[in-house]
């Protein structure tokens, strides 16, 4: 009787201590032509994590001309509850998403404003196989480029081990960008060449103003225009929007987190991030905060108006907060030819709070708490 207890006690330890496999994401293949598949693989995804895929084509076109780029056949091996689907085209006048599964198609159209065009639509992402997502519209009379995105992103629900894969239409050559996020951290990001692989030409403006004066720069803009990054010109990155890993202490997030991917991207001379709180002013207290590991940084910002602005060095993931309990209510009505009013904030590392998703690990803390009492059982059946 002592000696099965004994072996069942130590059978339920070795199960608590084996390593939690860490998620895993890869993207395949190298290069890809059109009319070929891509697949993203994904393995040790567990229920109930905050998933986003983002998928960004550039590639060339021609002024004042139709464009079609759809993913066919788009496999979705898992459900997204609480989800969203997002497109945004830049280079455009005219644009159109449609999502066509089995009898059943979802489409939305409309003009862009300054070149961009963007699109939100919420709601539970099943699981199956899409006939496509399509994005197409007219280019701008000056487009010699465009790229499109496309984001989908909720709380998953399915298989641990699974793949995403899909059909390239309509991209003759260009790039394709996979960026693949998990509780706000990246998994994955990883450029295709598509066709002939040669770099599509860029549709940023370059600029002479920010980071450097003698070195141009580009800027990316997040989905919902709240962030604008300026890095140096030749620099690809996307601002994907996350959900909280952590509130800083004692303060509270008023605008994102964002992630900007790649995280291993470092940007000299460093760029610009600038956040936008809409008509709302901002507050000389509120500032940029950059996150790390279990931690955040209250960068360098600069508060003009509805405007703060800090140094970008590299990716990762940034949030605009101010101290709890702060309340601003004054809105901006009216246009002033007076300079604003500028405020620095300076740099401070604190400690986040504790984060509500618990990270993999050879001892977790729940698990290692079984161990002891594991251990105690076990010594008290050996002296009996």
């Amino acid at each position: 009787m002592h000696g099965r207890r004994s072996l069942a006690v130590l059978l339920l330890l070795f199960l608590l201590i084996i390593p939690v496999a860490p998620v895993t994401i890869t993207g395949r293949p190298e290069t890809v032509s059109n009319g070929h598949p891509l697949f993203v693989t994904i393995t040790s995804l567990p229920d109930g994590a905050q998933f986003s895929l983002l998928v960004e084509a550039t590639y060339d076109v021609s002024p004042n001309t139709d464009f079609q780029f759809q993913m066919s056949q788009f496999k979705m091996p898992f459900s997204l509850k609480k989800g969203s689907i997002t497109a945004t085209l830049e280079g455009t006048s005219q644009n159109r998403l449609e999502v066509k599964k089995e009898d059943t198609i979802v489409s939305v159209s409309g003009k862009s404003t300054d070149g961009r065009f963007t699109t939100t639509k919420s709601y539970d992402i099943t699981a199956g196989t899409y006939d496509y997502f399509r994005l197409s519209g007219t280019t701008l009379p000056s487009a010699r480029s465009i790229t499109t995105r496309f984001q989908v992103t909720g709380v998953k629900q399915g298989p641990v081990d699974s793949e995403i894969g899909f059909m390239v239409d309509g991209l003759p050559s260009g790039t394709i960008t996979l960026a693949a996020l998990v509780d706000g951290t990246q998994v994955l990001y990883k450029t295709i060449p598509v066709g002939s692989g040669e770099p599509p030409r860029s549709i940023s403006q370059p600029s002479t103003t920010g980071p450097s004066v003698s070195q141009e720069t580009v800027s990316f803009t997040s989905i919902d225009e709240t962030v604008k990054v300026r890095v140096p010109s030749g620099v690809q990155i996307s601002v994907v929007e996350v959900p909280l890993p952590a509130a800083p202490e004692e303060m509270q997030v008023i605008a994102g987190p964002y992630a900007i991917v790649p995280y291993e991207a470092v940007f000299s001379p460093p760029g610009e991030i600038l956040f936008s709180t809409g008509t709302t002013e901002a507050g000389n207290n509120t500032a940029v905060a950059f996150f790390s590991g279990d931690s955040w940084t209250l960068l360098p910002s600069m508060v003009a108006g509805n405007h703060v602005a800090a140094p970008l060095g590299k990716g990762g993931m940034y949030a605009l907060v101010r101290p709890a309990g702060t309340v601003h209510t004054q809105t901006i009505t009216t246009k002033t030819t007076m300079p604003a009013t500028m405020t620095t904030v300076p740099a401070i590392q604190m400690t986040a709070a504790a984060s509500p998703t618990q990270k993999a690990g050879l001892f977790p803390a729940p698990a290692l708490t079984a161990v002891v009492i594991a251990m105690i059982v076990f010594g008290i059946a050996k002296r009996k």
